[in-house]
């Protein structure tokens, strides 16, 4: 009974964790046409035969090196295949947590968590091209600070309100996509406010929100239409009269998003703010939206080994 147990669960490791050469992986790769070089960014670029796994070789006619299409990108020089980097990857999109798809997949944790890094690396510029226009609402949440990073008073408790131990994340959205952003901690300021959303919504918009004066210099900067409903008022209201619907339905979700992840560094809330935030916008269709995750991911050319990773993390652990 033991043998079959160990058995079948070392088949269902190998099942999940196939080999690059054991997947036709070659012909998504090959799919992929580099415009350029990674290392010197030359254009001049031929095809020059194909390597072990059957995926196409180019050279560069300037520097004379050879490379593959995933070549710089977070795929570079990687064992496991890209179908399981994508299950984890929707595993995330669907608010999963990064310990529950370890045990799901028999992952150690630690790859998880760097698979994770990955994420976070090729969805870092996403966010940056979000331009809103239209009907923009517009309003702020609060998520606590880990227990051990909260500061506590010097009588020995936790201070109470909007202190400077809560994280204020912005978020606005029009009809069709959303955009999240950290605020620094505590209540915004209108100069925070600005910068934090005066490249995300488009001039001569009307802007939707409470009557929160960190919004004043926005308003102005950008020349918006301001509809603004008093906080207290809005309490009293259906959810369905409220005209902050929209975007309290997206606080209400992003929260459980970073509920799936209680215990993440503090420090990396940007990164899972722009996966939250790609998780919601368009496309909604998970075939789609994973092309534009793996588009992104070989166009993105960035470079993160295991090693380097969690050498950093502990160098960091030392230097404290």
């Amino acid at each position: 009974m033991q043998e079959f147990i160990r058995s079948n669960y070392v088949d269902d490791w190998d099942d999940r964790h196939l080999r690059v050469g054991q997947t036709n992986e070659a012909d998504l790769i090959n799919s992929v046409l580099p415009s350029s070089c990674p290392y010197c960014q030359s254009e001049t670029i031929i095809r020059k035969g194909m390597n072990g796994n059957h995926i196409q070789r180019y050279l560069c006619k300037q520097c004379n090196r050879f490379f593959v299409p995933t070549t710089g990108t977070i795929f570079d020089e990687h064992k496991i295949s890209i179908r399981e980097w994508i299950s984890y990857s929707l595993n995330i999109l669907r608010y999963v947590s990064i310990t529950a798809d370890s045990w799901n997949n028999k992952n150690d944790f630690k790859t998880s968590r760097y698979w994770l890094q990955k994420l976070f690396a090729v969805l870092e510029p996403y966010q940056a091209g979000i331009i809103l226009s239209g009907k923009v609402t517009l309003d702020e949440t609060f998520y606590t600070l880990r227990s051990g990073d909260i500061e506590l008073k010097p009588d020995g408790t936790k201070p109470r309100g909007l202190s400077m131990n809560k994280m204020c994340i912005g978020v606005a959205c029009d009809t069709q996509n959303i955009y999240c952003v950290y605020e620094g901690q505590g209540k915004p300021s209108q100069r925070g406010t600005m910068v934090a959303f005066k490249d995300h919504i488009a001039s001569g918009s009307t802007l939707i929100h409470d009557e929160e004066k960190a919004h004043k210099k926005l308003v102005t900067t950008l020349n918006l239409v301001s509809e603004s409903y008093n906080s207290k008022d809005l309490k009293l209201l259906d959810d369905k009269k409220n005209p902050l619907r929209r975007v309290n339905e997206v606080h209400a979700r992003l929260k459980d998003f970073l509920n799936a992840h209680p215990s993440f560094i503090r420090d990396e809330l940007p990164g899972y703010l722009n996966v939250f935030a790609f998780a919601m916008n368009p496309p909604h269709n998970k075939l789609e939206k994973m092309e534009v995750l793996l588009n992104l991911a070989f166009q993105n050319r960035q470079i993160i080994r295991y090693r380097d990773f969690y050498q950093a993390k502990s160098k960091v652990v030392d230097d404290f």
